[in-house]
């Protein structure tokens, strides 16, 4: 955790080291999630240095496929000041539920980023 740069309480994450546009922070969701249930995202977000387009994603496995539902839409962040990524959608399946990742990534390029404050709800 960081505790120079936080927007809520006294830390934040930061994501480093990063080699690809998806790679980000993800936290399990699997117990929380209900077949055909409507979910708000809701990450402040910030970089180190750099203005890319932020999202949050969810990605739900189940029978053996993986689909990535866009929670946030792609907003542009910077190191300037705190965005929120904030956004809906409806989550459905069919079979069985393997697993269900809350991630926020870039669209493109590998600046480091601060997350802060996340819901999923």
């Amino acid at each position: 955790s960081n505790t120079s740069v936080f927007h809520g309480g006294a830390r934040s994450l930061l994501v480093t080291g990063r080699t690809a546009a998806w790679n980000g922070v993800g936290q399990n969701v699997t117990s929380k999630v209900i077949n055909g249930g409507n979910y708000t995202a809701n990450v402040w977000v910030r970089t180190q240095g750099g203005t890319p387009s932020a999202k949050v994603t969810l990605a739900v496995a189940a029978n053996g496929s993986t689909s990535y539902i866009q929670l946030a839409p792609a907003t542009t962040v910077s190191p300037s000041s705190w965005t929120l990524l904030s956004g809906s959608a409806p989550v459905s399946w069919s079979g069985a539920l393997s697993s269900a990742f809350l991630y926020v990534e870039t669209t493109s390029g590998t600046d480091s980023f601060y997350v802060d404050d996340a819901s999923f709800r």
